[in-house]
């Protein structure tokens, strides 16, 4: 049984970690905005004129998600100055702010319950769908997914409802249905990544073993899967700590979850901004290794490397597929001879590949001799 003292003194950490949550949840969100800004900027440079239905999901989606991360950060904030404020302890009697912060019978205070519990489905919902889109828009694919997904959605909504209205449900039963929150969200996480980097990984198994080449310089395969691993494992290691300390009980439980729904966004504008450095380095790169310098290199030098590549096929242009297949630019091969894509995840060929539109499961055709003409690319 706690005594009086104990329960005080609980309350108090309590509070300080709430409060150093929400300015933590302030600074990240600061964050978020300035990287969400630099996703959108990106997006009008690179946008298509003629886009699929699939590419224009991704932009709708992440801007929905801003919109709802800063509605609940302006709801929290309200909630905290007013927690904070002498009008609560007014109405409250001298109750510590803590109090107030934990009351979800509000209106205020459900409403941004409801408003995390929505930004993470979505969240969810979107990196499904992009498994869905990479797999070919084959529903056994993410079918898992979407069952943890809707069990999420209902688990998480009975438990908004029994905080709306204490004691509509017996409290064993509440704190049975949050203990299972995390596990569901860890695994449906987990699930979901790793079925996109399998996928990503099985196209890399069939272009090593169909011997694809490709000149030039591209971001390779494991580039791809490391940028996905690593913007996922922000959310998922986030879940795993949140599982922990609700476990534990620990008071340090406010402070991840304040930050945990401007970290959401940040995912996917770090995916795109990530992506679209690579890409940028490696155009840079590829230009410059077309510049010719008079003064460093002689005109007999170049006629002895030119003879000498002539004699060796130019093999020394040659990059394996494994190393350079998917997020390139390369255009056409200036070799007479080369791989061609017959198909390219069931789309013409020569036609760019989004990331949401799903991964190459490509048919070689060889022509006699040759050097990669064209590769499937999956561009963010």
């Amino acid at each position: 049984m706690s005594s009086v003292s104990d329960i005080a003194a609980l309350d108090a950490k309590q509070q300080n970690y709430a409060l150093l949550g929400f300015w933590l949840g302030g600074l990240v969100y600061g964050a978020y905005c300035i990287l969400y800004g630099k996703a959108v900027k990106i997006a009008l440079e690179t946008r298509r004129v003629h886009s699929t239905p699939s590419a224009r999901v991704f932009p709708i989606a992440t801007l929905l998600i801003f919109i709802l991360t800063t509605l609940y950060m302006g709801l929290n904030a309200s909630r905290i100055l007013y927690a904070f404020s002498p009008q609560w302890t007014e109405d409250s009697g001298g109750q510590l702010p803590i109090y107030h912060l934990r009351d979800y019978t509000s209106s205020k205070s459900f409403t941004t319950m409801k408003l995390m519990g929505i930004i993470i489905w979505l969240g969810d919902a979107l990196a499904i769908y992009r498994c869905f889109v990479i797999w070919d828009m084959n529903w056994l694919a993410v079918l898992l997914p979407i069952a943890l997904l809707v069990l999420s959605i209902v688990n998480s909504t009975v438990i908004d409802v029994a905080y709306k209205h204490p004691g509509a449900l017996p409290s064993q039963d509440v704190q049975a249905l949050i203990g299972i929150v995390f596990p569901v969200n860890i695994a449906q996480s987990c699930l979901t990544t790793g079925l996109i980097v399998f996928r990503i990984w099985r196209q890399y198994c069939v272009s090593r073993a169909a011997g694809l080449h490709v000149h030039g310089r591209g971001i390779g395969l494991f580039t791809i899967m490391r940028i996905i691993v690593e913007s996922a494992m922000i959310f998922t290691v986030q879940q795993i700590i949140l599982c922990i300390l609700c476990y534990l009980g620990s008071p340090t439980q406010y402070v991840f979850n304040e930050i945990l729904v401007p970290s959401i966004g940040c995912i996917f504008a770090l995916i795109s901004i990530r992506v679209y450095g690579v890409k940028e380095e490696l155009t840079t790169e590829v230009q410059l290794s077309h510049i010719y310098s008079g003064l460093s290199v002689r005109p007999d030098k170049i006629a002895e490397k030119v003879h000498s590549n002539s004699q060796s096929g130019g093999k020394t242009h040659r990059r394996a597929a494994s190393e350079g297949l998917v997020f390139s630019r390369s255009g056409d091969s200036p070799s007479d001879h080369g791989w061609h894509t017959a198909e390219s995840m069931g789309r013409e060929k020569g036609q760019n590949l989004d990331v949401e539109k799903g991964p190459a499961k490509s048919e070689l055709v060889q022509d006699s001799g040759g050097a990669a003409k064209d590769s499937s690319k999956i561009l963010m």
